[in-house]
């Protein structure tokens, strides 16, 4: 018996990734992330959004650093929120914020990159101003291949 079998390249994009590195010190901490990369993705974030797995988040991608705000619109997760800067390096975290709330929180000028967890689970995951986010997207945008 002969088989054929006809092999299809897979086209994954390794910049794709659905897993994000949180450095603190010596520590490295590995969490599932959707990425929002697109207006649309990160103007929805998590609003509506009933429950986010302990170790997840949403990682929101923009096209270059800028001042950035957020609120807690229609986002019933209370939510722990760091703001990066081009690099990955957390430059401030907003904790425990109110869900519904539409008071904008500040996170600050040059941001590039922001993380969204579960409130209250920055100290597991050691996510902290001074630790570094690692994820294929920063890399690509500081023109390192992923």
């Amino acid at each position: 018996m002969l088989f054929l079998f006809m092999i299809k390249p897979v086209s994954l994009d390794a910049c794709e990734s659905e897993f994000l590195i949180i450095k603190f010190n010596e520590t490295e901490t590995r969490i599932e992330v959707e990425v929002a990369d697109s207006h649309l993705k990160r103007k929805q974030g998590l609003m509506f959004r009933e429950h986010l797995n302990p170790r997840a988040g949403m990682f929101f991608v923009y096209d270059y650093p800028q001042k950035v705000g957020f609120w807690m619109k229609n986002t019933k997760i209370p939510l722990d929120i760091a703001f990066t800067d081009s690099t990955g390096l957390v430059v401030r975290v907003a904790y425990n914020t109110e869900p519904f709330s539409l008071d904008v929180i500040d996170g600050g000028e040059k941001i590039q990159y922001v993380l969204e967890i579960n409130a209250g689970m920055s100290e597991e995951l050691n996510l902290f101003e001074g630790s570094k986010l690692v994820h294929p997207y920063i890399k690509r945008k500081n023109l390192t291949p992923c």
